[in-house]
């Protein structure tokens, strides 16, 4: 009799065992289901993340584009407003020694018509 106790209590263990395995596979079932919905939502993310590097990434070139060819037009503009001051300088010259020559010619015409 006590044999088929001992014997009965080790199939109730054994029970108890399996259940509990089963209790346990259940929740690893559970935590790699959730750890598998937490890789997707990252996988997304990650996605997500790298668009939007990626765009960001394309308005910085198109950005430093558009600084690049601005100083550039800058610098052409400054050259240009060079090449005129030089120009209006030597226009100046020329104009203020052409005035002076005709105001000369005028004065020394005065001087013969009074002399003479």
């Amino acid at each position: 009799m006590e044999l088929e106790a001992q014997v009965q209590q080790h199939e109730d263990r054994l029970k108890q065992h399996d259940k509990e395995l089963s209790r346990l596979n259940d929740v690893t079932i559970e935590m790699q289901k959730s750890m598998n919905e937490g890789l997707a939502r990252v996988d997304e993310s990650n996605r997500f993340l790298r668009e939007q590097n990626t765009r960001q990434s394309e308005q910085n070139a198109e950005i430093l584009r558009e600084v690049l060819n601005r100083n550039k037009e800058e610098e052409k503009h400054k050259y240009e407003l060079r090449m005129i001051d030089k120009t209006n300088i030597w226009k100046l010259i020329l104009g203020i020694g052409g005035g002076a020559g005709v105001a000369f010619a005028f004065v020394l015409e005065l001087l013969k018509f009074f002399r003479g």
